[in-house]
């Protein structure tokens, strides 16, 4: 016989014959111990409060733009929104599937080559 199947004999014969060793009561306090830190990680950190202000100071400046902009100047932003929203009624015909087929393909560019590199062999 091979000398694989004998040791596999003899330790499945351990596992069915010897009687199990009781678990210690500390088991679970030895392994917490090793998994939790002590440190909790810090949830919010000052860059995510200097992004949130920025933002804010953006938002804030876009209000008081629009707030302060002439009435005329607000009628001819209308005027270029009407526009603009026609021109993508005309043109989307050729508009929306080339942008979803650009959108496929970026999203095809970025997967494929990681795609590759989990399909080759690199045993050889």
């Amino acid at each position: 016989m091979d000398n694989r199947l004998i040791r596999d004999s003899q330790i499945e014969d351990a596992l069915k014959h010897y009687p199990m060793a009781d678990m210690p009561h500390s088991i679970t306090n030895n392994v917490m111990a090793r998994i939790q830190k002590d440190v909790r990680p810090q949830l919010v950190t000052w860059n995510d409060f200097v992004l949130s202000f920025v933002i804010a100071l953006c938002i804030g400046a876009l209000y008081f733009t629009v707030l302060n902009l002439p009435p005329i100047m607000l009628a001819k932003i209308k005027i270029q929104g009407i526009l603009l929203y026609q021109s993508f009624l005309v043109n989307a015909r050729w508009l929306v599937p080339n942008l979803f087929f650009g959108f496929a393909a970026l999203l095809s560019a970025l997967t494929i080559p990681s795609l590759i590199k989990m399909t080759v062999n690199r045993r050889r």
